[in-house]
């Protein structure tokens, strides 16, 4: 999954020692979005219609170098086609670009079609690699 630029200034921040708002679970938002448009890593957004969904319990975690973020979205929200999804580190909107507002990566991708008659739970991970 490819990062944004704004989540690799972000992770670069971070080593610094920089304040960020963070990734974590009180920040970190699951956005999904009906956008199939190509990744461009100067986006901060997605690129559709979307909605986001805070994490949920013990999300995000950390296992070493693999980072994992869960949201669940309810019968009454993203009943779309899901083309594509991100994590934010803010709850506001997929399209805000709010300072420290930032969309640390995107994917374009068909998760398929989500009816109001469905809970989905969604699941992502993120693999740090060297």
């Amino acid at each position: 999954m490819p990062l944004l630029k704004t989540g690799r200034n972000n992770i670069a921040a971070i080593l610094n020692g920089e304040a960020i708002t963070a990734y974590g679970g009180t920040n970190a938002c699951m956005f999904v979005g009906s956008g199939s448009g190509v990744h461009d890593s100067a986006d901060n957004h997605l690129k559709g219609a979307s909605v986001g969904a805070t994490m949920e319990a013990t999300y995000p975690s950390r296992s070493v170098n693999i980072l994992s973020y869960r949201a669940l979205y309810s019968t009454t929200v993203a009943n779309f086609q899901w083309m594509e999804w991100g994590v934010k580190n803010a709850t506001t909107t997929a399209t805000s670009t709010a300072a420290n507002v930032a969309m640390l990566q995107r994917m374009v991708e068909d998760l398929g079609l989500k009816a109001n008659t469905q809970q989905w739970q969604f699941t992502a991970t993120l693999t740090l690699t060297t």
